[in-house]
């Protein structure tokens, strides 16, 4: 039996994503959630956390790619966003160096998005990143910084279950080691519904399991991820019964 969390992705994005959060997290098939700080409805997100004392259970979303920056100096920067000052909304190119404008421009955005976040009310028990920014070679240890300039204690692994390239493989196992160096990790797996229930080796007992979900529609009372469109109300308890739920908060 693992010791598994189920962390929500987006809190924040759309008012249909926050209800869908919350009620995964009523039907105790969520456990976590994290929180992105630059939407129209993260006020909502924030409010409604509050509202049913759910604070403890948010961690942050980073993000690079989609909306509007909180900040100045990034929306002066091509590769990050548009000529309206937007992100993209697109998924980065690799980076494997920032300018030096860049490196300054990021760690004022993310900074911002953890303060905003603090000062919704949300205690931030854990951090990830809107399209697996925290990844990129040249955002990583940067972002490993900021988390620990901000007392953020925990940052989310690379996907080590699901299936990928020799060359992906090393380079995340290579990235998990010099998480856990940084003290930034208390979880030894990470990856998606399907990718845990197509995993072929044996995950030892007492092991701790991270599960990325995407809610944000209901349907007859079914709560459907956003993008894999599992049924997540359907799946989720098959998982939970055969391992122990637990929360970053917790660790």
């Amino acid at each position: 039996m693992s010791n598994l969390i189920i962390n929500a992705d987006d809190f924040g994005i759309s008012k249909a994503v926050n209800y869908a959060i919350m009620a995964a997290m009523d039907s105790t098939i969520c456990t976590d959630t994290t929180f992105l700080a630059n939407f129209e409805e993260s006020e909502n997100a924030a409010n409604l956390a509050i509202s049913i004392n759910r604070t403890d259970r948010v961690g942050i979303h980073l993000n690079l790619t989609e909306g509007l920056p909180l900040s100045l100096k990034i929306r002066n920067e091509p590769r990050f966003c548009n000529q309206e000052g937007y992100f993209h909304n697109r998924k980065l190119k690799h980076i494997v160096q920032l300018s030096k404008s860049e490196r300054i421009a990021v760690q004022e955005e993310l900074t911002s998005q953890i303060r905003l976040s603090r000062k919704f009310g949300m205690q931030i028990s854990h951090a990830d990143s809107h399209n697996h920014i925290h990844e990129e070679p040249g955002l990583g240890l940067l972002i490993m910084d900021i988390l620990k300039n901000e007392n953020i204690p925990y940052l989310r692994l690379t996907n080590n279950i699901g299936k990928t390239s020799f060359v992906n493989k090393m380079y995340r196992s290579t990235y998990n080691l010099i998480l856990g160096f940084k003290g930034l990790t208390v979880t030894e797996y990470f990856g998606s519904i399907s990718d845990l229930n197509n995993y072929k080796k044996v995950i030892a007992d007492d092991s701790v399991v991270e599960l990325m979900i995407h809610p944000g529609n209901i349907v007859d009372n079914q709560i459907l991820d956003v993008y894999s469109k599992e049924n997540l109300s359907l799946l989720l308890p098959q998982i939970i019964e055969r391992n122990r739920l637990i929360s970053y908060s917790q660790l």
